[in-house]
């Protein structure tokens, strides 16, 4: 499977030398903040459901794009995905066999991020109705169905309507990258402080 992920340079320096690069959380900024390794450590435990389980070591996964805009992802430093970037940065373009890799939706992705249900509505008076209904639940009930919503994100089937849209910016996540699955590098220098 193709993808693109950026590594910065100490991540790409690291690839070269080892041969074999993994998630370091403590490299990883958004680790450092409290809701955000819930929703990693839910994908953690889905990647290990639906993938296998990690390398020994390795916690938290790699991050690639598969598809982006509609269209398989590749280095194009004028999309806005790729402004975000500060310093020295590596878009590498690599191989991953596709048994290897968790495929999600980038944009329900942030329900998990924001630890809010991830509602099937295609409109804005079923959302409001989803989340008056979902807001009555006891609370143990309201945890354990936000959890069940967000297995919505690996829905990557293209759909659009006026109140959602699904498919179009699809990630990639898998537990380490092999040099040897390196097709290109591209080194750019991010947006500065």
């Amino acid at each position: 499977m193709r993808l693109v992920t950026i590594q910065d340079k100490a991540a790409y320096d690291d690839l070269c030398a080892s041969g074999v690069l993994r998630c370091k959380p403590e490299l990883a900024k958004w680790l450092h903040e409290d809701a955000f390794c819930v929703a990693y450590d839910w994908l953690a435990e889905q990647m290990k459901k639906r993938i296998s389980d990690p390398p020994q070591g390795v916690d938290y996964p790699i991050w690639a794009w598969y598809m982006l805009d509609g269209k398989p992802a590749r280095v194009d430093l004028r999309k806005g995905v790729f402004s975000n970037y500060r310093g020295e940065q590596y878009a590498l373009t690599i191989e991953v066999p596709e048994g290897q890799v968790l495929l999600s939706d980038e944009e329900s992705w942030y329900s998990v991020l924001n630890d809010s249900l991830l509602s099937g509505a295609d409109s804005e008076e079923a959302y409001e109705e989803d989340e008056a209904w979902f807001g009555a639940l006891p609370p143990g009930e309201k945890q354990d169905f936000k959890h069940v919503s967000w297995e919505g994100i690996f829905d990557i089937d293209p759909f659009e309507n006026d109140w959602h849209r699904r498919g179009f910016d699809v990630q990639a996540t898998f537990w380490e990258l092999q040099k040897e699955q390196v097709v290109a590098v591209r080194r750019f220098i991010g947006r500065q402080q």
